[in-house]
């Protein structure tokens, strides 16, 4: 991958010493953007919190990306310095972590360097990033997609995955294709499609044990849509993958997906099931916690925005799980008997996962996690919305590795916004939660004044009195300006789980400051 590296920082050298300006016919356009998330830390007993030496920590990205007509090119920059206390001390670095040279035009796309990439749901395959969570599973090396007029689609990829700052001594190549018989058929209404993925992984193995040093993935999927009906499905296989993260069985893995739904105005319902036995895929056989992921497999709950409904997230169980949620909502149309003068919206979810018994569907009779919820959002005026929520929830510690019996919790929330000359916003929020395990009843209250279209300010408390007797308080304001924007606040955070897109890390407890900074051109 040395010529690789070559290939890409000459050409990036190349294209940004080269003149840029309004003229993209002529020049191309230059793009980037640039990231930080610095937090300042402070000791603080009460909550357990520890202030690391230098009392700082600060993740920082830029990138840089060229185009001219059909033709890319981009860099990624990180600076760990160093890393934000829960990630990976493996980050305290910087560098130039992502370089790319790319083609693409209407059928045919080409990149060579770092790339992300998904097959199907991302069960045997998933390149991406989570700047919250400190990940990033891209690949280094060549990445190829080939349309036959949008009715047949192949990928291919071959590379090294990224492993923190560096790369894993592993290769992994694979391919996916997809066909679709509705564009094939010319229909209009219906759609049907096949697909198909395949990857392995190679990781040389010297050791005394009888492992191979190739791992193959595959997985089937189909899809149907019609009318608003659609129904997808998705088998995966793994062949034996004895590692640390599954304490280096020789059984195989198997996946299955199934997902159904109908929309229609004013109303959705969809339906997921899956199982998994031994589906845990790691770049490196040594690999622990959620680093070096080579697919995706997020929690398929509802992903809640409140935090006290957020306090027992679900994590999945990649080695044996089963079980689904069904999400439904409905629009109460306005100037309706139902809906009066500005209508209203119901949603309602309910999610459950159980351990395997034997087979890959089977259910167990161990509970990991149970959620039932529904929220009604109702505007009452041009200036007035609330929210009413309630979720009643049971969570397995086992689901985090600790030891315990299942947590029973019920939370409601209140919720309302109130907004005033086009420019003004008010936001009032109040949240209770009563458990008669862990640590027991929450409440928490918070208020965010906007003012359009710049500044935004606000002031939260979580307040633990079941037990601790501790308020993880907080408070602080962001402006806005074109493509910038810049956050300070100031308070506690408790220790505990941060999810994102479904997955889902175990974090530390800290007080202090914490700016962020986005900006792109």
């Amino acid at each position: 991958m040395r010529v690789v590296n070559l290939l890409v920082l000459v050409g990036c050298f190349c294209i940004l010493t080269r003149p840029v300006d309004g003229q993209e016919q002529k020049y191309g356009m230059l793009s980037g953007g640039f990231e930080t998330n610095t937090v300042y830390y402070m000791k603080d007993g009460k909550t357990g919190a520890i202030r690391p030496d230098d009392r700082f920590g600060s993740n920082n990205y830029l990138n840089l990306d060229y185009q001219w007509r059909k033709f890319s090119i981009g860099v990624l920059f990180e600076a760990y310095v160093p890393v934000l206390q829960g990630l990976a001390g493996e980050l305290s670095d910087c560098g130039i972590v992502g370089k790319y040279v790319a083609f693409e035009d209407r059928d045919l796309k080409v990149r060579v360097g770092d790339f992300y990439e998904q097959f199907g749901s991302g069960m045997v395959f998933r390149a991406y990033e989570e700047r919250s969570l400190g990940l990033n599973t891209s690949v280094e090396g060549v990445r190829l997609f080939y349309s036959f007029r949008d009715k047949v689609n192949i990928k291919g990829i071959y590379g090294r995955p990224r492993r923190f700052m560096k790369h894993a001594s592993s290769w992994v190549r694979g391919g996916d294709l997809q066909v679709d018989f509705g564009n094939i058929l010319g229909w209009t209404e219906t759609g049907v499609a096949v697909e198909g993925s395949f990857v392995n992984r190679y990781e040389e193995y010297v050791g005394n044990r009888e492992i191979e040093s190739n791992v193959d993935a595959y997985s089937v999927r189909f899809a149907l849509e019609h009318s608003g009906f659609s129904l997808r499905g998705e088998y995966a296989g793994k062949s034996k993958d004895p590692a640390l993260y599954n304490n280096y069985t020789m059984e195989k893995g198997q996946g299955l997906l199934l997902e159904g739904g109908y929309v229609r105005k004013g109303m959705g319902i969809q339906l997921n099931f899956r199982s998994l036995n031994r589906m845990v895929f790691r770049s490196s056989r040594e690999a622990v916690g959620l680093e070096e992921g080579l697919n995706y497999l997020p929690a398929l709950t509802r992903q809640h925005t409140y935090s006290l409904a957020n306090l027992y997230a679900y994590a999945t169980q990649g080695n044996g799980e089963t079980g689904g949620q069904v999400d439904f909502y409905y629009n109460f149309r306005k100037r309706t008997a139902l809906g009066g003068k500005y209508g209203w919206k119901l949603q309602a979810n309910f999610s459950a996962y159980y351990n395997l018994k034997e087979g890959l569907c089977s259910v167990g009779n161990e509970l990991f996690y149970r959620d039932v919820n529904i929220d009604v959002t109702k505007k009452w005026s041009p200036s007035w919305k609330t929210v009413f929520f309630y979720s009643m929830q049971d969570f397995s510690p086992f689901v985090w590795g600790k030891p315990g019996k299942t947590y029973h919790a019920h939370i409601v929330v209140a919720d309302a916004v109130y907004t005033w000359a086009n420019r003004y916003s008010l936001r009032l929020e109040g949240q209770h939660l009563w458990t008669k395990q862990d640590e027991g009843n929450w409440m928490a209250l918070s208020a965010e004044l906007g003012i359009a279209p710049a500044w935004s300010f606000f002031a939260a408390d979580m307040y633990n009195y079941g037990q601790t007797n501790i308020h993880y308080y907080n408070g602080g304001l962001s402006y806005s300006k074109s493509r910038t924007r810049v956050a300070l606040q100031y308070g506690r955070n408790r220790a505990g789980v941060q999810c994102a897109g479904g997955v889902c890390r175990e974090m530390p407890a800290y007080t202090g400051f914490n700016l962020t900074l986005t900006s792109s051109f």
